[in-house]
């Protein structure tokens, strides 16, 4: 039976195939495209665009490959955007219009 690890939290969608491994798939983040962490180690993740994305295995039988689907879908992230701002958040704002965190400066 092949080994699959399905995957989270990064927000960046992504499908690898280990060499005599298993195969990992995050399909990307529902509502949350990018964001920055200064907790050590710090980092920044970014999806690269504003839609939404979930992701759906089918696994494969009778000799059959597994399938993976990773889904974008827009939605009014304009919107979502705003009630950022309105809330003080200018960064999450930007992120939620772009997929990727603001420039430091």
């Amino acid at each position: 039976m092949p080994h699959r690890a399905l995957c989270g939290h990064s927000h960046r969608a992504e499908l690898i195939r280990v060499p005599d491994g298993p195969v990992i798939f995050n399909p990307g983040s529902i509502g949350c495209p990018a964001y920055d962490d200064s907790t050590p180690p710090a980092h920044v993740s970014e999806q690269g665009s504003p839609h939404a994305r979930y992701g759906i295995v089918t696994l494969g039988s009778n000799g059959q490959s597994d399938r993976f689907e990773a889904i974008a879908v827009d939605y009014d992230h304009e919107a979502a955007a705003r009630q950022a701002e309105q809330a003080g958040r200018p960064e999450w704002a930007h992120a939620l219009r772009t997929g990727f965190m603001p420039m430091p400066g």
